[in-house]
């Protein structure tokens, strides 16, 4: 089957678009860009809070960003535990921003009320902590990457429990909760996915249509699809739960998958690194847009959207921030 795709680069745009029609707005207009106070930050993860702030990880400064959108204004909050190089975040009911500690072997929290932190060490050494979600009763699950295995937080009663993978070597990655309450996960080299039932603490493994993909991170819509980068072979990917059925996607462009989230309108959105893209793709018509939204060389990174549709990552190599507004690059599906 052959897909379609737009290949844009809104660069080239700009000159174009600088004098557009009455009532128009320029392209150039749709990207914001804002550097960070800290040099060299290595911005990675970040998260759009619903309330007008987005969190991000600087995970050389080993700091908690937070941009305020009105206010345009940056705050930075030190992890306690030097160097312990923050890998994901996430935020609970309460509004607690959690967030794993790759090399300090911990799991942390930032109470934006109170400012403060309190970190865990995790049960097994050396477990290589990489991603983590909060589910609906506050729980935290992450992944393990060295340990194979899914761990699991209760804040109430401060204690960890662990789960085994099946497959020795899986070294998961990307974790992600379902509507049912189901915790799915990526093993990059068991080049399976897995899915954890928190009842019975069971684990199904689903392997993967092909070998060797290297998928780390993944995202599930609102139809209960999991969409992935298989990295390796240069493909989105996506695992129909209910049907369980893979359907797998070229990239119109060579690149490698980052991170990814789900607009309202089911659009998946990620993020290319190395290459300095961002892309969208419509799963209905099996179309992707390609976008170049920083000038110069770029590594977009983590990626989120607004409670307004707008599109949120951080760009490592610019060390920044970067917003483009979500109803301007919806005007260039044409």
């Amino acid at each position: 089957m052959r897909f379609g795709f737009r290949h844009l680069l809104l660069a080239a745009f700009f000159a174009a678009l600088a004098s557009p029609p009455s009532g128009g707005q320029g392209l150039e207009r749709s990207v914001k860009v804002y550097e960070l106070p800290t040099a060299n930050a290595l911005p990675s993860r970040l998260l759009a809070d619903g309330k007008g702030k987005i969190w991000f990880l600087e995970s050389n400064a080993n700091k908690i960003g937070k941009f305020d959108i009105k206010k345009k204004a940056f705050t930075e909050y030190d992890i306690p535990t030097s160097k312990s190089f923050p890998t994901d975040l996430a935020m609970d009911g309460e509004g607690r921003i959690w967030f794993t500690e790759q090399d300090s072997n911990s799991l942390g929290v930032f109470d934006p009320v109170t400012e403060t932190f309190k970190e865990y060490d995790l049960p097994t050494v050396d477990c290589f902590p990489r991603r983590l979600v909060v589910d609906g009763q506050g729980i935290v699950w992450f992944t393990e990457f060295y340990a194979d295995k899914i761990g699991r937080f209760d804040p109430k009663s401060e204690t960890f429990k662990e789960y085994d993978i099946p497959t020795k070597d899986s070294r998961p990655t990307g974790i992600a909760l379902g509507a049912d309450g189901l915790i799915w996960f990526a093993e990059s080299e068991g080049d399976k996915l897995g899915v954890l039932n928190p009842k019975d603490g069971a684990i199904k493994e689903i392997p993967l249509p092909q070998r060797f993909s290297s998928v780390k991170d993944i995202i599930m819509d609102a139809r209960g699809n999991i969409w992935f980068g298989a990295r390796a072979k240069k493909e989105l990917g996506k695992y129909d739960t209910a049907a369980d059925t893979f359907e797998m996607f070229p990239l119109p462009i060579i690149g490698v998958i980052e991170d990814l989230a789900v607009n309202e309108q089911g659009i998946v959105l990620f993020s290319l690194g190395h290459i300095g893209r961002l892309v969208a793709f419509d799963a209905r018509a099996k179309s992707f847009l390609e976008v170049k939204v920083s000038l110069g060389e770029s590594e977009p990174n983590g990626l989120d959207v607004d409670s307004a549709g707008d599109i949120w990552f951080t760009d490592i190599i610019q060390n920044s921030l970067v917003k483009v507004i979500g109803e301007e690059i919806s005007k260039l599906w044409l």
